[in-house]
């Protein structure tokens, strides 16, 4: 699947739900499944950055509660039954539990339950607010993205980089016995941040906010170790997405709803391991019965 293209027809479409229903949708739900996510990760680690490991109370470090480093930790784990540094059990719980969400319901986890993917969510809906609101702001950023549209080429390439990444992520762990991808990890530079613990993940942090200002989920599309793989595993996933052509009036608006930035109306099924489930394509959709939410036999899909 292709990045979204510009819309091949114009004018207004009447969103489907509005006011009330509107505020009950699923993206509502989303946006509290990931706050309270990411509230709850804010409060471990406060309360274990206040109370320190040597107190005799439960303060699980953030880290805990990270699935990807079950990942770094597995190979450890299962051949010496052992853990590399920062990492525990519940890293390999998790991840466990992140796998089964795959294969139930492809990447559901990045779009609904990942906490950077909020973050970089809300750095782009602040973007997107301040652009709709100060006119001066909103024409410099489309100077910038229309001088910045022959990169657009890169897009594709690009989004493998997080494939490599994952690579080197766990091989490198499994080799050495440490994670080789802390010192650059953002989310973990996130949380450093309250030690005043400065790596060149902070370096990667900054970059990764800065450029949701102007895209959607730029450390999801093309960095992410742990998207690249829930979106492999999700292909055996037998949840997907289908556009029926017959209902589809190639209107664009679930392309511009899309954070990943996929040719959604375009495609007959939505399966590319970038999809993030989110359904911000189907609430968008103006149309009933344009995009669907199917279950049929993985890969195939019938």
């Amino acid at each position: 699947m292709t990045t979204a293209v510009r819309p091949r027809t114009s004018g207004k479409v009447k969103p489907r739900y509005k006011g009330l229903r509107a505020w009950l949708s699923h993206h509502t739900f989303r946006r509290l499944t990931q706050l309270g996510i990411f509230l709850f990760i804010a409060y471990t680690a406060l309360l274990h950055l206040v109370v320190g490991e040597s107190s005799s109370a439960v303060t699980a470090s953030w880290e805990a509660y990270c699935p990807f480093g079950g990942f770094e930790t597995l190979y450890k784990y299962v051949t010496g039954n052992a853990f590399v540094s920062h990492t525990h059990l519940s890293n390999v719980v998790l991840l466990g539990a992140v796998l089964v969400t795959s294969l139930l319901a492809r990447n559901g986890f990045c779009g609904w339950l990942c906490p950077f993917g909020f973050i970089q969510d809300m750095v782009s809906g602040f973007s997107a607010f301040v652009q709709k609101r100060l006119p001066p702001v909103r024409k410099a950023v489309k100077t910038l993205k229309t001088r910045g549209a022959r990169l657009a080429v890169l897009d594709r390439p690009l989004r493998f980089l997080k494939y490599v990444v994952l690579a080197w992520a766990v091989i490198g762990a499994a080799v050495y016995g440490f994670m080789v991808f802390r010192d650059v990890d953002p989310w973990a530079a996130l949380w450093n941040l309250l030690e005043v613990s400065l790596t060149l993940g902070t370096v990667v942090l900054a970059v990764v906010l800065i450029a949701s200002l102007f895209i959607e989920r730029p450390w999801c599309r093309y960095a992410c170790p742990l998207g690249a793989a829930t979106g492999l595993l999700g292909a055996v996933s037998p949840m997907y997405l289908k556009r029926e052509s017959e209902a589809c009036k190639v209107c664009g608006i679930c392309n511009k709803a899309c954070p990943m930035g996929l040719a959604i109306d375009t495609a007959t099924t939505i399966k590319s391991p970038d999809c993030i489930g989110c359904l911000e394509c189907v609430g968008a959709c103006p149309r009933d019965g344009a995009l669907e939410l199917k279950i049929g036999l993985p890969l195939i899909g019938k």
